[in-house]
Protein backbone atom coordinates (compact mmCIF):
# COMPACT_ATOMS: atom_id res chain seq x y z
CA UNK A 1 0.00 0.00 0.00
CA UNK A 2 2.56 2.44 0.76
CA UNK A 3 4.96 2.03 -1.96
CA UNK A 4 2.21 3.15 -3.95
CA UNK A 5 2.46 6.67 -2.65
CA UNK A 6 2.51 9.54 -4.66
CA UNK A 7 3.83 12.84 -3.57
CA UNK A 8 3.83 15.96 -4.74
CA UNK A 9 5.91 18.62 -2.74
CA UNK A 10 5.55 22.35 -4.38
CA UNK A 11 9.31 23.53 -2.83
CA UNK A 12 10.63 20.02 -3.54
CA UNK A 13 11.05 19.24 -7.73
CA UNK A 14 12.23 15.52 -6.49
CA UNK A 15 8.88 13.59 -5.39
CA UNK A 16 10.27 12.71 -1.27
CA UNK A 17 8.89 8.84 -0.80
CA UNK A 18 7.98 8.64 2.85
CA UNK A 19 4.25 10.20 3.77
CA UNK A 20 5.84 11.62 7.30
CA UNK A 21 8.41 13.53 5.67
CA UNK A 22 5.98 14.47 2.29
CA UNK A 23 3.38 15.97 4.68
CA UNK A 24 5.68 17.84 6.69
CA UNK A 25 7.60 19.13 4.43
CA UNK A 26 4.50 20.46 2.61
CA UNK A 27 3.71 18.09 0.15
CA UNK A 28 0.61 15.87 -0.71
CA UNK A 29 1.02 12.20 -0.13
CA UNK A 30 -1.71 10.30 -1.75
CA UNK A 31 -2.47 6.38 -2.59
CA UNK A 32 -4.96 4.79 -4.22
CA UNK A 33 -7.18 2.58 -1.64
CA UNK A 34 -7.91 -1.14 -2.33
CA UNK A 35 -11.11 -2.22 -3.98
CA UNK A 36 -12.69 -4.47 -1.04
CA UNK A 37 -12.91 -4.93 2.54
CA UNK A 38 -8.89 -4.29 4.06
CA UNK A 39 -9.52 -0.35 2.41
CA UNK A 40 -10.07 0.96 5.86
CA UNK A 41 -6.85 -0.85 7.02
CA UNK A 42 -4.88 0.45 4.14
CA UNK A 43 -6.51 4.30 4.96
CA UNK A 44 -5.57 3.98 8.58
CA UNK A 45 -1.96 2.62 8.27
CA UNK A 46 -1.70 5.80 5.04
CA UNK A 47 -2.77 8.28 7.77
CA UNK A 48 -0.74 6.99 10.96
CA UNK A 49 2.25 7.23 8.52
CA UNK A 50 1.63 10.82 7.49
CA UNK A 51 0.53 11.93 11.05
CA UNK A 52 3.75 10.79 12.82
CA UNK A 53 5.93 13.77 11.33
CA UNK A 54 3.56 16.30 12.06
CA UNK A 55 3.41 16.49 16.32
CA UNK A 56 -0.13 15.39 16.67
CA UNK A 57 -1.41 13.28 20.03
CA UNK A 58 -1.64 10.11 20.28
CA UNK A 59 -5.62 10.66 20.93
CA UNK A 60 -5.88 13.06 17.69
CA UNK A 61 -3.96 10.31 15.46
CA UNK A 62 -6.22 7.66 16.90
CA UNK A 63 -9.33 9.83 16.16
CA UNK A 64 -8.20 10.26 12.93
CA UNK A 65 -7.42 6.98 11.85
CA UNK A 66 -11.00 5.98 12.89
CA UNK A 67 -12.31 8.26 10.41
CA UNK A 68 -9.55 7.70 7.17
CA UNK A 69 -11.01 4.40 7.80
CA UNK A 70 -14.57 5.05 7.76
CA UNK A 71 -14.08 7.53 4.74
CA UNK A 72 -12.45 4.85 3.09
CA UNK A 73 -15.00 2.00 4.58
CA UNK A 74 -18.25 4.50 2.33
CA UNK A 75 -15.75 4.54 -1.03
CA UNK A 76 -17.15 0.49 -1.41
CA UNK A 77 -20.22 1.66 -1.85
CA UNK A 78 -18.75 3.95 -4.84
CA UNK A 79 -17.29 2.06 -7.29
CA UNK A 80 -19.72 2.55 -10.46
CA UNK A 81 -17.38 4.84 -12.10
CA UNK A 82 -14.13 3.04 -12.21
CA UNK A 83 -12.57 1.77 -15.28
CA UNK A 84 -11.04 -1.29 -15.67
CA UNK A 85 -8.89 -2.50 -18.06
CA UNK A 86 -9.09 -6.00 -20.23
CA UNK A 87 -7.35 -7.85 -17.27
CA UNK A 88 -9.93 -6.52 -14.18
CA UNK A 89 -7.67 -3.73 -13.48
CA UNK A 90 -8.74 -0.62 -12.54
CA UNK A 91 -7.13 2.05 -14.75
CA UNK A 92 -9.00 5.38 -13.74
CA UNK A 93 -11.77 6.26 -10.79
CA UNK A 94 -10.57 3.98 -8.47
CA UNK A 95 -10.29 5.44 -4.61
CA UNK A 96 -7.47 7.60 -3.37
CA UNK A 97 -6.59 8.47 0.06
CA UNK A 98 -5.13 12.31 0.25
CA UNK A 99 -2.95 13.72 2.94
CA UNK A 100 -1.66 17.34 3.06
CA UNK A 101 -1.21 20.41 5.45
CA UNK A 102 -2.57 23.58 4.90
CA UNK A 103 -2.91 27.02 7.03
CA UNK A 104 -6.49 28.39 7.85
CA UNK A 105 -7.20 31.33 10.24
CA UNK A 106 -2.99 31.47 11.17
CA UNK A 107 -3.51 28.17 12.59
CA UNK A 108 -2.03 24.49 10.73
CA UNK A 109 -4.16 21.73 10.11
CA UNK A 110 -3.74 18.62 8.59
CA UNK A 111 -6.17 17.29 5.84
CA UNK A 112 -7.11 14.01 5.42
CA UNK A 113 -9.50 13.23 1.96
CA UNK A 114 -10.93 10.30 0.80
CA UNK A 115 -11.68 10.42 -3.34
CA UNK A 116 -14.26 8.47 -5.57
CA UNK A 117 -15.61 9.04 -8.99
CA UNK A 118 -19.26 9.82 -7.67
CA UNK A 119 -20.01 13.33 -8.20
CA UNK A 120 -22.43 13.87 -5.90
CA UNK A 121 -23.96 11.76 -3.19
CA UNK A 122 -27.05 9.50 -3.25
CA UNK A 123 -30.24 11.77 -3.59
CA UNK A 124 -27.51 14.42 -4.99
CA UNK A 125 -27.20 15.58 -0.79
CA UNK A 126 -25.14 14.21 2.08
CA UNK A 127 -27.15 11.79 4.56
CA UNK A 128 -28.85 14.22 7.39
CA UNK A 129 -26.16 13.79 10.49
CA UNK A 130 -29.95 15.35 12.37
CA UNK A 131 -31.18 11.78 11.59
CA UNK A 132 -30.26 9.24 14.53
CA UNK A 133 -29.22 6.03 13.37
CA UNK A 134 -31.25 3.52 14.19
CA UNK A 135 -29.31 1.13 16.69
CA UNK A 136 -29.55 -2.21 15.26
CA UNK A 137 -28.28 -0.71 11.42
CA UNK A 138 -25.50 -2.16 9.98
CA UNK A 139 -24.42 0.66 8.04
CA UNK A 140 -25.18 4.54 8.05
CA UNK A 141 -23.10 5.78 11.21
CA UNK A 142 -19.12 6.74 9.15
CA UNK A 143 -20.33 10.15 8.72
CA UNK A 144 -21.69 10.86 12.31
CA UNK A 145 -18.43 9.40 13.51
CA UNK A 146 -16.78 11.67 11.22
CA UNK A 147 -18.88 14.57 12.31
CA UNK A 148 -18.25 14.36 16.04
CA UNK A 149 -14.50 13.12 15.98
CA UNK A 150 -13.83 16.49 13.45
CA UNK A 151 -15.80 18.25 15.87
CA UNK A 152 -17.79 19.62 12.79
CA UNK A 153 -14.40 20.16 10.88
CA UNK A 154 -15.42 18.07 7.64
CA UNK A 155 -16.52 18.15 4.50
CA UNK A 156 -17.03 17.50 0.82
CA UNK A 157 -16.31 19.20 -3.09
CA UNK A 158 -16.36 18.32 -6.47
CA UNK A 159 -12.71 17.27 -7.92
CA UNK A 160 -10.40 15.27 -10.07
CA UNK A 161 -8.45 12.06 -9.26
CA UNK A 162 -4.75 12.22 -8.43
CA UNK A 163 -3.52 8.98 -9.92
CA UNK A 164 -4.99 6.42 -12.81
CA UNK A 165 -3.92 6.50 -16.32
CA UNK A 166 -6.53 9.54 -16.96
CA UNK A 167 -7.71 12.24 -14.18
CA UNK A 168 -11.30 11.02 -13.63
CA UNK A 169 -13.54 13.65 -12.21
CA UNK A 170 -15.68 12.78 -8.63
CA UNK A 171 -15.76 14.35 -5.36
CA UNK A 172 -13.47 14.57 -2.21
CA UNK A 173 -14.98 13.81 1.54
CA UNK A 174 -12.86 15.47 4.06
CA UNK A 175 -12.09 15.68 7.44
CA UNK A 176 -9.33 17.98 9.22
CA UNK A 177 -7.19 17.98 12.50
CA UNK A 178 -5.44 21.14 14.11
CA UNK A 179 -1.53 20.82 14.33
CA UNK A 180 -0.17 22.01 17.01
CA UNK A 181 1.47 25.66 17.38
CA UNK A 182 4.39 24.48 18.99
CA UNK A 183 5.03 22.29 15.64
CA UNK A 184 4.97 25.58 13.11
CA UNK A 185 6.62 23.58 10.09
CA UNK A 186 9.41 25.51 7.92
CA UNK A 187 6.74 25.46 5.31
CA UNK A 188 5.32 28.43 6.70
CA UNK A 189 8.34 29.90 7.77
CA UNK A 190 11.22 29.52 5.27
CA UNK A 191 11.47 31.66 1.97
CA UNK A 192 8.16 31.66 -0.74
CA UNK A 193 8.13 31.52 -4.61
CA UNK A 194 8.36 34.84 -6.21
CA UNK A 195 5.04 35.37 -8.36
CA UNK A 196 6.26 33.69 -11.73
CA UNK A 197 7.17 30.50 -9.81
CA UNK A 198 4.46 30.22 -8.02
CA UNK A 199 2.32 30.39 -11.50
CA UNK A 200 4.31 27.83 -12.74
CA UNK A 201 4.10 25.76 -9.75
CA UNK A 202 0.55 26.17 -9.89
CA UNK A 203 0.25 25.35 -13.81
CA UNK A 204 2.01 22.16 -13.25
CA UNK A 205 -0.31 20.70 -10.56
CA UNK A 206 -3.29 21.74 -12.66
CA UNK A 207 -2.25 20.38 -15.75
CA UNK A 208 -1.37 17.23 -13.87
CA UNK A 209 -5.01 16.97 -12.39
CA UNK A 210 -5.40 16.48 -16.63
CA UNK A 211 -6.99 20.74 -16.92
CA UNK A 212 -5.36 21.08 -20.04
CA UNK A 213 -4.85 24.87 -22.41
CA UNK A 214 -4.59 26.82 -19.41
CA UNK A 215 -2.64 30.55 -20.85
CA UNK A 216 0.09 31.75 -18.06
CA UNK A 217 0.78 35.63 -18.51
CA UNK A 218 4.13 36.78 -16.62
CA UNK A 219 4.83 40.17 -15.90
CA UNK A 220 7.84 40.12 -13.59
CA UNK A 221 8.27 43.57 -13.40
CA UNK A 222 4.94 44.02 -11.90
CA UNK A 223 5.62 40.94 -9.42
CA UNK A 224 2.87 39.47 -11.14
CA UNK A 225 1.70 36.49 -12.94
CA UNK A 226 -1.84 35.44 -14.17
CA UNK A 227 -3.08 31.90 -15.21
CA UNK A 228 -6.69 31.49 -17.35
CA UNK A 229 -7.90 28.45 -16.67
CA UNK A 230 -11.62 28.60 -18.51
CA UNK A 231 -14.42 30.85 -18.77
CA UNK A 232 -15.13 32.33 -15.26
CA UNK A 233 -11.60 30.99 -13.64
CA UNK A 234 -9.05 33.03 -13.83
CA UNK A 235 -6.13 33.53 -10.90
CA UNK A 236 -3.76 35.54 -9.84
CA UNK A 237 -0.35 35.52 -8.09
CA UNK A 238 0.63 38.43 -6.90
CA UNK A 239 2.00 39.74 -4.03
CA UNK A 240 2.91 36.27 -2.12
CA UNK A 241 -1.40 36.01 -2.46
CA UNK A 242 -3.02 33.61 -4.84
CA UNK A 243 -6.27 34.88 -5.78
CA UNK A 244 -9.76 33.85 -7.98
CA UNK A 245 -13.63 33.89 -7.85
CA UNK A 246 -15.50 30.96 -7.16
CA UNK A 247 -18.69 29.78 -8.67
CA UNK A 248 -21.04 31.85 -6.09
CA UNK A 249 -19.02 34.95 -6.78
CA UNK A 250 -16.99 35.00 -3.81
CA UNK A 251 -13.35 36.02 -3.62
CA UNK A 252 -10.46 33.08 -2.14
CA UNK A 253 -7.20 33.38 -1.80
CA UNK A 254 -4.22 31.75 -0.20
CA UNK A 255 -0.74 32.69 0.31
CA UNK A 256 1.79 31.03 -1.52
CA UNK A 257 2.81 28.82 1.20
CA UNK A 258 -0.27 27.27 1.03
CA UNK A 259 -0.04 26.38 -3.16
CA UNK A 260 -1.37 22.92 -2.58
CA UNK A 261 -4.63 23.78 -1.02
CA UNK A 262 -4.97 26.48 -3.50
CA UNK A 263 -4.61 23.99 -5.93
CA UNK A 264 -6.66 21.63 -4.29
CA UNK A 265 -9.68 24.80 -3.97
CA UNK A 266 -8.97 25.89 -8.05
CA UNK A 267 -9.58 22.31 -9.25
CA UNK A 268 -12.81 22.06 -7.18
CA UNK A 269 -14.23 25.50 -8.52
CA UNK A 270 -13.13 24.25 -12.24
CA UNK A 271 -14.89 21.09 -11.50
CA UNK A 272 -18.12 23.31 -10.00
CA UNK A 273 -17.92 25.35 -13.63
CA UNK A 274 -18.18 22.66 -15.32
CA UNK A 275 -21.23 20.96 -13.83
CA UNK A 276 -22.93 24.26 -13.89
CA UNK A 277 -22.64 24.30 -17.74
CA UNK A 278 -23.61 20.29 -18.07
CA UNK A 279 -26.45 20.87 -16.13
CA UNK A 280 -27.37 24.71 -17.48
CA UNK A 281 -27.24 25.90 -13.94
CA UNK A 282 -27.11 29.85 -14.43
CA UNK A 283 -23.86 31.26 -12.80
CA UNK A 284 -24.60 34.03 -10.18
CA UNK A 285 -22.43 37.00 -9.99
Amino acid sequence: MLGSLAADAPHVMAAVPAPAATVSAGGFASAPLPLDTTCSGAARRLFRAAAAGVGLSAELIYDGSTMASELAANSMHAQTGIQFDERGCAVAGAPEIWLYLRRVGGEQELVCKVFDALPRWKDDAPPDLTVPVPVDAVSGRGLHVIDGLSQGRWGDHLTRARLGAWKASGKAVWFALPVPASNALDRFRGPQPGSVQAAEILERMLSGRGIDHIVRADAPASGMSVLSIRRGLTVWCRSRVVSWTGRSGHREWRAFSDLVDAAEQIVCAYEELGSADATGVTRSG
